[in-house]
């Protein structure tokens, strides 16, 4: 693949927190050294500014360094629409074997990928032990030379409403999709990884790092998901098998998880199950302007897919793969940044 540098904000935040780490050490080595030995080399300051700069400059040149798909099997899930749809797509034309499953197999978007060369379309609801057996018995019969490199785990669901008025049985739903479906493929398929000392590429979300309002059935999904994830990069180190994980930002309007009229049919739907003495201390004025917000939330965010396809793409093709990509625009990063470092009282003033 054609190296270029990561100048995506993404790829500028993590090589310039990994160079001012790296600073940080330079300047405290150099410190110790004039300390104990006396050797006055450099001062903190500059020394803090030349490893800060060293280290961001080879992460820009780590990230460079690709291996090629040419010939390697990459099994994504989800591929009916959206981010899985465009990414079979993109990742056939990098030359990779792609498996691509879909909830309906019969579907539109099934159809547009079956007559695309380099794709085998599965049939494949990830909450069906017997359509992930099936998967895998196809996978295992039409896997290339050199086997099955990664898996892409896209397929999600999600619905939207306070603690108060989901019913547990979608957020039942939402934990077998997002989790268990999830987990599912992750055990089926991994012999197949190990055998490769592959990838594995979990989709979470911005959502797994910080929360909102009327978002706690999706958000649970999405911090799960990184536990998961990271109990899996544990466990697969001793294969040299690397689990990574993405955490988009506000692709809402990109991939029409949520459109104005999808969010009004679920809403009226939802007040319908929502129980009456709750209904009452809510008031219907209250959770009609809450569907008016989700409205315009269902509008919002960037309508680009491809800073998500391009981190799912170098989760796969990077040869030093990072923990996390993050494709977010920047209000997205700085918010999940402060959640992450800074105290709760921060971002609860300033982002809910």
């Amino acid at each position: 693949m054609r190296a270029h540098i990561d100048l995506s904000l993404d790829g500028v935040y993590r090589a310039v927190v990994r160079g001012l780490q790296f600073g940080l050490g330079t300047a405290l080595i150099f410190w110790l050294l004039d300390i104990v030995f006396c050797l006055s080399l450099f001062s903190f300051c500059p020394a803090f500014v030349l490893g800060t700069l060293l280290g961001a400059a080879y992460i820009f040149y780590q990230d460079t360094l690709k291996i090629s798909l040419e010939g390697k099997g990459v099994l994504v899930t989800g591929c009916d629409t959206g981010f899985g749809h465009s990414l079979a797509f993109q990742l056939a034309d990098l030359g990779a074997v792609v498996f691509a499953g879909c909830l309906t197999s019969q579907g539109g978007g099934a159809e547009k990928l079956k007559s695309y060369r380099n794709i085998h379309v599965l049939q494949l609801d990830i909450t069906s032990d017997e359509e992930v057996t099936a998967a895998l018995n196809y996978v295992s019969q039409n896997l290339p030379a050199q086997g099955l490199w990664g898996i892409v785990n896209n397929a999600g669901w999600s619905t939207f409403g306070h603690v108060e008025w989901v019913p547990i049985s979608l957020c039942c739903r939402s934990l077998e999709v997002n989790i268990w479906g999830m987990m599912r493929i992750i055990r089926t398929f991994l012999p197949l990884i190990r055998q490769s000392k592959g990838r594995i590429v979990n989709m979470s979300s911005g959502m797994g790092r910080r929360c909102a309002p009327s978002r706690a059935s999706y958000c649970i999904t999405k911090y799960g998901v990184e536990a998961l994830s990271d109990c899996l990069r544990f466990e697969m180190r001793q294969w040299d098998v690397n689990v990574i994980i993405v955490e988009p930002g506000n692709f809402i309007n990109a991939t029409g998880i949520f459109t104005p009229s999808s969010v009004r049919r679920d809403a009226e739907a939802l007040w319908k199950q929502i129980p009456e003495s709750v209904q009452v201390a809510y008031t219907k004025e209250y959770f009609d302007g809450f569907t008016n917000n989700m409205i315009k939330y269902s509008t919002s965010g960037s309508t680009d897919k491809q800073p998500v396809l391009d981190a799912l793409i170098n989760a796969l093709v990077h040869q030093y793969p990072h923990p996390r990509y993050q494709p977010m625009e920047l209000y997205f990063k700085l918010s999940v940044w402060v959640n992450t470092h800074l105290p709760e009282w921060v971002f609860e003033t300033l982002f809910t």
